[in-house]
């Protein structure tokens, strides 16, 4: 079957949805066909260095504004032959098509098909226009089917390939297919994003199979994947310091990816159980702009700006600018709302051989106290929303960062490349607050602490690698050579006057003092350097695919602490991390994997009186089935890993920003993924989570999370004409039931979530209504503290516009 999406580009935008599932994209008629002939002798200029087919055909039908609709089996894992020059549509995609074994078939309606040269043809059929991308009404009008009616911004960010996303290149550094890749890695795109309404990168990862977020009362929640804490948020395959790529604006996102398991080949400090990387949307060549305005539960406001286009006529520059604000009057605890504000210009000179970007980002960000509950000392937990702060209203955690950053690709020759991307970040985080410190008494009373804090971030991030693509024989090989370096620093000061309060009763009157003692001192400093090595291969030979990689790193680490009674030495440490992964196509459809992974973390947390923890070291072994199914319009994933782990380091309860040992874990598991179009018109994404956390004997770590946890989502598009332009949309995402704290006295019970959405999209307008917690159930996420359990939201409503022009 084929694939048929009406796309209009101009400077009202898009009147109805781009799709592409899996490699498949087909581009349709957007003019009459009296304009067909112009249209497809007028000529343009391509800057187009090659990839993936299905992206290179899409990016020329778009530009010539021509109809193009083909069999998605037909483009699946080809690549296009560079398009650098000025030509008419078909001289373009004749251009593109080179080496392929396909041609450019004219069809009766004015517009093109794909179908085999003789001397490729087995017999296979070719596609036809108007196949089952569109259905027909009864008047002969076709209706998009195949999208959720998302925006200019989100479908083109999505790479016009709906909620299915085709490859990682933040993880392989390549174009390899998620088919091919022998690896768990989920990818949430803009598509998804916009088509739930999320807010937070929180709301995104619930997609994500075995990720469980973690609020904490001070900070930009912890994300756990497959039972470890994902130490920080990269962005862009870049590490970060700081709270920002926790807070970035959806409206800025293209996708969020999850790699499961060690990742040392991505990132040399590598958490056992994976990394969190966000790609952020890129210049395009061809121009659009959208307003996006919210409103939403408790005075909710916001308002962003996404334009984009070329500089130049010949549009090798580009530009990206993306602005968003939001603030609210309060959170449902009665807490100061949150206020933030993202500005981030961005600049790209593409051509046939180059592709440099550099940009800027500034993010400010005010965060109250989140929504939670307590534990009673004799057991239980107080099964309510607290309707008032426990603390000053004020209470909050502030961030402002700024963050420069390069990216620069440049070809050397037909099968070589050199790649460097770069960022420096400086980033300062306030946390000024009440926070409880044990469970309720028989009255209701409990005591807090008095949390006032500053910390100054500084870091400098660097990779460089050389990508070579040969072939010998049938046999084609991706190779890289590399070099990362990593250098942070921390400053952090912390109030002189701690104090303890007790409060008689936290559901009475009682006045706390300002949060600001207005008293800092240095309580510790400290600076972190990485350097690795590293080299990796891609093998593919006919249906089998192979991933290998060896990396070697070396870390210096020092930390000064001016209250220990004996200072830190520095510490030089190095580790060899060696990756391998297999992967076989059983059938054109269905492939099978195995791969083992290494991962180190060095020894970086400190002892309160002095001294450092060791460093922490883990393995995977995970083996798995990917599914492409219905002509690629469905993606299936499933997983069964163990993943062990050498050193469980946690917070010491006693002295805050020092750690205590707690011995090693193992994690086991099974998870699968689901996204795609298995219905006209219906849209879905959905996960399933089983997660086995075992300790040693003698370990007493809480670890406090779900066995089992799943999720999904889908869409629907009305496909009448009258009702052409409506949406709906429904989510379920469940939890088990799990323990806080250690023992058994405080368990969560299992639960429900269910958000709906409905919107509607036409002539460059969008209304997006998302509803969330539908049912007003009490919900709560993880935590492994009974004195503070955080909530999931109470039902919240809200509004989003959106005007493309």
């Amino acid at each position: 079957m084929g694939l048929n999406v009406k796309i209009k580009i101009g400077t009202r935008g898009i009147v109805s949805n781009v799709t592409g599932i899996a490699i498949a994209v087909a581009v349709s008629q957007v003019f009459m066909s009296a304009s067909a002939c112009a249209q497809q002798a007028a000529e343009h200029t391509y800057h187009i260095v090659g990839g993936p087919l299905d992206r290179t055909l899409v990016e020329i039908a778009q530009t010539a504004h021509v109809r193009l609709s083909y069999d998605a089996s037909l483009v699946q894992a080809l690549k296009s032959s560079p398009v650098d020059g000025t030509y008419s549509a078909e001289d373009a995609i004749r251009k593109a098509l080179t080496g392929t074994g396909l041609e450019l078939v004219p069809t009766a309606n004015g517009g093109y098909t794909l179908a085999r040269t003789k001397e490729e043809a087995h017999g296979g059929p070719s596609a036809a226009a108007g196949a089952s991308g569109a259905a027909a009404t009864s008047n002969g009008t076709q209706v998009d089917t195949t999208l959720p009616l998302i925006s200019v911004a989100a479908s083109k960010d999505s790479g016009g390939t709906g909620f299915v996303a085709e490859s990682s290149s933040s993880y392989t550094r390549s174009d390899v297919p998620l088919s091919e890749t022998p690896k768990s890695v989920s990818v949430i795109n803009a598509a998804v994003i916009q088509s739930q309404g999320d807010q937070s990168l929180s709301d995104v990862l619930r997609n994500a199979s075995g990720v469980v977020t973690r609020p904490g009362p001070l900070g930009v929640p912890q994300y756990e994947i497959r039972g470890f804490t994902a130490e920080n948020v990269t962005a862009n395959g870049l590490a970060t310091v700081g709270p920002a790529p926790n807070v970035t604006p959806t409206i800025a996102i293209a996708s969020v990816e999850v790699i499961k398991g060690p990742s040392a080949i991505f990132n040399g400090e590598s958490p056992p159980g994976g990394v969190i990387n966000l790609v952020k949307k890129a210049p395009q060549a061809d121009p659009f702009h959208e307003i996006q305005l919210g409103y939403g539960t408790f005075g909710d406001e916001q308002i962003a700006l996404d334009s984009t286009g070329a500089i130049t006529p010949d549009k090798k520059l580009r530009y990206r600018f993306i602005v968003s604000g939001e603030r609210a009057g309060q959170n449902a605890m009665g807490y100061d709302g949150k206020r933030n504000f993202y500005f981030a210009p961005t600049l790209e000179w593409k051509d046939a051989s180059t592709d440099f970007t550099v940009g800027y980002e500034h993010t400010v960000d005010r965060e109250p106290i989140p929504q939670f509950t307590l534990g009673y000392l004799a057991g239980g937990i107080y099964r309510n929303y607290i309707g008032n702060p426990l603390g000053q209203p004020s209470d909050h955690f502030s961030g402002q960062t700024d963050n420069v950053f390069f990216s620069l690709e440049r070809k050397l020759g037909s099968s070589l490349t050199f790649v460097s991307k770069g960022a420096y970040t400086r980033s300062q985080v306030v946390q000024m607050a009440w926070t409880p410190v044990m469970p309720l008494d028989q009255n209701n009373s409990t005591s807090f602490f008095n949390f006032d804090s500053l910390s100054n971030f500084y870091s400098w991030s660097l990779q460089n690698y050389l990508r070579a693509k040969f072939n010998i024989g049938k046999a084609k090989n991706t190779a890289i050579a590399g070099w990362d370096f990593l250098r942070y620093n921390q400053y952090q000061s912390d109030t002189q006057t701690p104090g303890f309060i007790t409060d008689p009763n936290i559901f009475g009157p009682f006045t706390f003092p300002s949060a600001n003692t207005g008293n800092l001192a240095q309580t510790f400093a400290s600076s972190y350097t990485q350097a690795g090595v590293y080299l990796q291969d891609q093998f593919s030979y006919k249906n089998f695919h192979a991933l290998a990689s060896i990396r070697r790193d070396n870390y210096l680490t020092s930390t000064d602490v001016p209250s220990a009674t004996h200072p830190a030495p520095g510490t030089h440490q190095n580790a060899v991390s060696p990756s391998i992964g297999l992967l076989y196509e059983l059938t054109s459809d269905i492939a099978a994997y195995a791969s083992y992974n290494r991962g180190f973390q060095p020894g970086t947390a400190p002892i309160f009186g002095g001294g450092l923890l060791p460093p922490q070291t883990s393995q995977q072994v995970e083996v798995g089935m990917k599914f492409n199914l219905l002509d690629d319009k469905l993606a299936i994933t499933t997983a069964a890993y163990r993943t062990s782990f050498s050193n469980y380091n946690v917070a010491d309860p006693v002295h805050q920003g020092f750690y205590i040992p707690t011995g090693g874990a193992v994690s086991r598991g099974f998870e699968t993924e689901i996204t795609g179009q298995p219905l006209p018109g219906v849209n879905v994404v959905g996960s399933y989570t089983y997660n086995d956390f075992v300790q040693p004997g003698g370990a007493h770590v809480p670890v406090n999370l779900p066995k089992n946890s799943a999720s999904l989502w889908a869409t629907y598009n009305f496909q009448t004409q009258r009702l052409h332009g409506f949406g709906v949309g429904a989510g379920l995402f469940f939890a088990s039931g799990q323990y806080v704290d250690s023992g058994s006295a405080y368990r969560i019970p299992s639960q429900i979530e269910t958000d709906l959405g409905v919107f509607y999209r036409r002539k460059g307008y969008g209304l997006n209504l998302s509803v969330k917690n539908v049912f007003n159930r009490k919900l709560y996420y993880s935590s492994t503290s009974a004195a503070l359990i955080p909530m999931g939201p109470e039902r919240t409503v809200m509004l989003t516009g959106t005007y493309d022009f």
